[in-house]
């Protein structure tokens, strides 16, 4: 003898695994639209992208949110100076060194005993770029005159 509830359920069975059937693609369609066109952003920071050497111009892509917006800005930029630890300046468009595809994130505060660890860049809008490294007699600052700053459309990668 079998419970009316135990019945009803047994007839519901075939038309749920129909349902499931049908909303499956549909689901996995929607899955994968969604992660299709989500695109990844660059973590906020500075990608140095191109070094050109005939002119000395470096090409760093700046990304982050500014005014509630993720944007993506192109600096064009040439050395001004460079500075390691307790030595002298050397100046001049030969004196930077800047590793192409390199992504540099600010850590202006590295956790206590990674001092070593601490990256500064400062940026002044058509001015000055200055990105400071490390700590102590390992300190190395590099300042470059932006010559060009622009803010690259949403789908530009370069």
């Amino acid at each position: 003898m079998t419970s009316r509830g135990a019945k009803v359920r047994r007839q519901q069975r075939p038309l749920m695994m129909n349902i499931a059937k049908k909303l499956t693609p549909t689901l996995l369609a929607l899955l994968m639209l969604t992660l299709g066109c989500s695109k990844k952003r660059e973590p906020e920071g500075y990608r140095v992208v191109a070094y050109d050497a005939p002119t000395h111009r470096w090409t760093i892509l700046r990304t982050g949110t500014f005014d509630g917006k993720y944007l993506t800005k192109r600096l064009t930029v040439v050395c001004s100076s460079y500075t390691w630890g307790d030595h002298g300046s050397v100046t001049g468009p030969e004196a930077c060194h800047l590793q192409v595809g390199r992504m540099i994130i600010p850590n202006p505060l590295p956790p206590e005993g990674k001092r070593q660890e601490f990256v500064d860049v400062y940026e002044m809008p058509g001015e000055t770029l200055s990105i400071t490294e490390g700590d102590g007699t390992d300190r190395v600052m590099q300042q470059f005159s932006i010559l060009k700053y622009e803010v690259l459309p949403d789908n530009a990668n370069n």
